[in-house]
């Protein structure tokens, strides 16, 4: 896909995070002249990244036509690991996943993985799907960077990724660009574009997957430090005590003797008639609701989102938990951060994975937006040449 101008990222990213939204109202938001918003308009267009809508309400007369994304002007592909599995799936620019496959985690190894998403593009290519249109891959990874992307810490069920070099070798002859965040890094981007944080420049996300992890929002774009693991508010929460991580509830509910083997399975319980669930959330809420008003004080966001693999029904019932009137109540009337649901729930991760390839449609290296573009994050393969014939 054709790079974008600095400017017609602009505006496309403010389409996609506010739209369907109007051309004058384009023009206050980023800053540029009616003029300029037109043409830039008329570009995305002519690239089939936007359309029309046509709003009727109002006065009489004509009715506006504000522009929203085009769902089918761009794809990407998703890579997600979960507890037993690494998922798969192409999503569209409205983040509408429309494809999967999966993988079971004990094959897990980088080859296998390059392998599920080489067959899974070639399984795209074979129908009438436009290759034309794919951006790339976004790689969720369950771990943090320890050399940028030659080496990561993953996550204890995923041993394999551990090696150096693992992480490039997930992305061997795939013939697309590669793009890897870590998992809370990756669901932040999603909410930032699709979900809780789409009108929110400033937030901080909170990741309950397997373990407990973080990512910041800052300016509207994705914080990432130094290292590529900016927001890790897990070590917050030791290991060796009960903390508000996937892996403890599943503990807590086998204790109950009620066996979860993924996050899939948590659908099937409601918090008030589950007891263990119930009694894990209050705990849990607790915890969080007195680390987190440090890290708010810290940070001093404009809301945080809490989010991860849990389903949307705990997550909500988290945030009762944590958004109290003891949250950030230091008795001297300080404002404090509004506390989200993400209202992507178990889909943030998938939808975070493929919206890695878009951020680097709409940023692009080297704009104001992303001036810290980490060696090693973004893994760029040039399409394998065609077999002789």
């Amino acid at each position: 896909m054709m790079e974008l101008s600095a400017n017609e990222r602009r505006v496309l990213d403010m389409v996609w995070r506010r739209g369907p939204i109007a051309r004058s109202r384009l023009a206050v938001l980023t800053d540029l002249t009616p003029a300029s918003v037109t043409r830039i308009v008329q570009a995305l267009f002519d690239r089939r990244l936007i359309v029309e809508t046509v709003d009727r309400s109002g006065a009489r007369g004509q009715p506006s036509r504000p522009i929203t994304v085009r769902p089918e002007g761009a794809h990407a592909v998703g890579v997600y690991f979960s507890h037993r599995s690494v998922e798969i799936g192409l999503c569209n620019l409205a983040g509408a996943q429309l494809q999967a496959a999966t993988l079971a985690a004990d094959q897990a190894t980088p080859e296998n993985v390059a392998r599920l998403i080489r067959d899974f593009i070639a399984g795209l290519e074979a129908t009438e799907f436009d290759r034309a249109s794919l951006c790339g891959v976004g790689i969720a990874l369950p771990g943090d960077f320890i050399r940028g992307a030659d080496q990561i810490n993953p996550h204890a069920f995923f041993p394999d990724l551990r090696s150096p070099g693992s992480v490039r070798r997930l992305a061997e002859g795939i013939g697309l660009p590669v793009f890897v965040e870590n998992d809370a890094a990756s669901a932040a981007l999603g909410e930032r574009l699709l979900g809780a944080g789409q009108g929110i420049d400033d937030f901080l996300f909170v990741h309950l997957g397997h373990g407990i992890g973080g990512a910041l929002v800052l300016g509207g774009s994705l914080y990432r430090g130094v290292y590529g693991n900016a927001g890790m508010i897990g070590i917050q929460f030791p290991n060796d005590r009960p903390r508000p991580s996937g892996q403890d509830l599943f503990a807590n509910l086998a204790q109950a003797g009620i066996e979860i083997a993924d996050f899939p399975e948590l659908e099937k319980l409601t918090v008030n008639d589950c007891p263990p669930l119930k009694a894990w959330i209050r705990r849990a809420g607790a915890q969080l609701r007195q680390e987190l008003a440090l890290t708010a004080r810290v940070l001093d966001p404009a809301a945080i989102v809490i989010g991860g693999r849990l389903p949307l029904a705990m997550l909500n019932a988290l945030v009762s938990e944590i958004d109290t009137p003891e949250f950030c109540n230091e008795g001297v009337g300080l404002p404090r951060p509004r506390v989200l649901a993400s209202q992507l729930g178990i889909r943030a991760g998938m939808i975070g994975a493929a919206s890695l390839p878009f951020v680097r449609l709409l940023m692009g290296r080297g704009s104001p937006h992303d001036d810290r573009d980490l060696p090693g994050l973004a893994l760029d393969y040039p399409t394998p040449a065609s077999p002789e014939t």
